[in-house]
């Protein structure tokens, strides 16, 4: 059957029509936000809460991108992502922020923190108190001269190089595996009955799982309370102003942030998180605002 020249050219612009319309839909379609992060259970808590509340709110597609902190800060300063909600300041993370600070822009503190050596608590203080303490050739020996960590090349990882340094902690080195990797290690010598030195940082569900406690450190290597910052690419803040409205406004209570992190050993980290967000969600559309209404969290 032959079809007349006129159905022919209305098929043709119905088509072109529809195609239009499909460009038009796709090109009025956000850009993803590239959110960087680091396979650390805090931050996926953290990064997972903000993805929730910015597609739900905004609309706004989010990208979430793992890798190690210096990458992450590398490709920050570089412009292929736009922000990491981890970065943790004064201490921790300052080498790498430093490095690209006139690259970056703060939006604001999420919550505190606090790194530095740890040991069980059924080790005496008698015997181990302070990092100092560490010299003693019979706690050198009963620790095997190793301090447990994750990630090699972190800013911890660093710091801890610093420390054996100043501290002059002769005959130990860093074993180096990942997070899971460092705590299971600290779980089987536990069962054992064997001394553990572990990297340790908090806010972190090791700390309701075991007793544990941190060194005291006179040198202050570690530094103090820590505050984690959510920090974006140069420019971030003009071109996605209601994002970085709610970076300024993110708060997480530290309370909180633990006990997810300790329910999504139990299920998994995105269904505590819609969990936690559908109970919350007057408090997440607050942070939209100018100012953070207060508004109670549910737990």
């Amino acid at each position: 059957m032959m079809t007349s020249p006129s159905k022919t050219c209305i098929g043709w612009f119905a088509g072109l029509a529809m195609a239009s319309c499909s460009l038009m839909t796709h090109a009025e379609e956000p850009a993803p936000i590239r959110i960087g992060w680091v396979n650390w259970s805090d931050t996926e808590i953290a990064v997972k809460l903000a993805s929730t509340a910015l597609q739900d709110h905004l609309k706004q597609p989010v990208k979430l991108v793992l890798a190690d902190i210096g990458i992450q800060f590398q490709a920050l300063a570089n412009g292929n992502i736009d922000l990491i909600p981890m970065v943790w300041l004064p201490i921790t993370h300052k080498a790498f922020y430093d490095k690209y600070r006139d690259k970056l822009e703060d939006l604001g503190v999420l919550y505190e923190g606090r790194i530095g050596m740890a040991v069980p608590t059924s080790i005496p203080t008698r015997e181990i108190a302070s990092v100092e303490d560490l010299n003693k050739p019979e706690v050198r020996e009963k620790l095997g001269g190793k301090i447990l960590t994750s990630e090699v090349g972190n800013g911890q990882y660093k710091l801890t190089e610093k420390a054996i340094k100043e501290y002059k902690l002769d005959g130990y080195k860093m074993v180096g595996s990942s997070e899971a990797g460092m705590l299971s290690e600290l779980d089987r010598n536990l069962k054992r009955e064997k001394w553990s030195l572990v990297n340790a940082w908090s806010p972190h569900w090791m700390f309701s799982k075991w007793s544990l406690r941190y060194l005291e450190d006179p040198k202050r290597i570690f530094g103090g309370a820590e505050q984690i910052h959510a920090v974006a690419r140069q420019g971030f803040s003009a071109e996605h102003p209601d994002v970085a409205r709610f970076f300024a406004n993110f708060k997480i209570p530290q309370a909180d942030l633990e006990t997810l992190m300790a329910a999504a050993r139990e299920s998994s980290a995105d269904k505590v998180v819609a969990q936690y967000y559908a109970a919350n969600k007057p408090r997440f559309e607050a942070m939209f605002g100018s100012q953070a209404a207060s508004v109670p969290a549910a737990q």
